[in-house]
């Protein structure tokens, strides 16, 4: 399923307990294995701007942008072998949330030759397929899954919460599960006129009733706290004309996941 995006209501304020994020040599798990796996897919999946713990979201009138899950930090990021240091003081969390921006520093080496990634207010519908990149163990690795639900989770008992898109791993051929070197990672959700959105930053995993699941940061969540931080060089994606409420949210735990067909 592509293309149906809905508008990412009140969510449950149910604390999830994902497992404590440590580093980690793996890059995404993939079911039946990463063959054909670690190069870029194609079909203009944003690849290149995935580098190593975050995304580079782009040029904006105040500056060159990086996004990634706060408990990376901004220590800088690889793209396409170039490493950029980040400016001094320009990070910026996302409230209390596991979002973290920063910039990069272009001084030296140029600025990336990549393309600005389009990111929504709306997210993808539960059930809607989305590609996973992960750059565990320094190994980019990308996969599919779709969206399962969304919910408050938390990286620690009690801790504070972040508005998160979770999958799930099944046994489905190609299918992606995060690994802890995969934080700060982008999962992308392609519109029907085939463009990407980035729907999501890779953050935490853990297992809820013997299923295993990732937890994104849902980025449309806190898509007007990004906009005004980058400035108004950002180019909205046009909003679905009817909105679809997710009147809040789901119980992750306890309750169980989505039961999916199996491939």
């Amino acid at each position: 399923m592509k293309g149906h995006l809905t508008f990412l209501g009140r969510l449950s304020l149910l604390s999830l307990l994902v497992a404590a994020v440590v580093p980690a040599a793996r890059a995404l798990v993939i079911y039946g294995g990463s063959s054909g796996h670690t190069t870029n897919p194609g079909d203009g999946l944003p690849w290149d701007n995935v580098g190593t713990g975050g995304v580079y979201l782009g040029a904006f009138d105040t500056g060159y942008w990086v996004i990634t899950a706060n408990h990376v930090g901004s220590g800088g990021i690889t793209l396409g072998g170039t490493f950029y240091s980040s400016v001094s003081g320009s990070a910026q969390q996302i409230g209390t949330t596991d979002l973290l921006l920063y910039r990069i520093d272009a001084s030296t080496n140029g600025a990336p030759a990549l393309a600005n990634l389009n990111f929504s207010s709306s997210t993808p519908v539960p059930g809607g397929d989305v590609v996973m990149i992960g750059n565990g163990g320094g190994v980019k690795t990308w996969g599919t899954n779709e969206v399962d639900q969304y919910a408050n989770y938390s990286l620690a008992a009690n801790g504070p919460q972040t508005a998160g898109l979770i999958t799930t791993y099944s046994p489905i051929t190609g299918e992606a599960q995060g690994q802890g070197g995969d934080s700060g990672g982008g999962l992308f959700f392609q519109m029907l006129d085939g463009s990407w959105i980035l729907s999501g930053i890779l953050s935490g995993i853990g297992t809820s009733n013997g299923t295993e699941f990732t937890a994104s940061v849902a980025v449309a969540f806190y898509y007007t706290q990004i906009a005004a931080l980058v400035g108004n060089a950002i180019t909205p994606v046009p909003e679905p004309a009817t909105w679809t409420l997710l009147a809040g949210g789901a119980a992750l735990v306890g309750a169980g996941f989505i039961r999916r067909r199996k491939a």
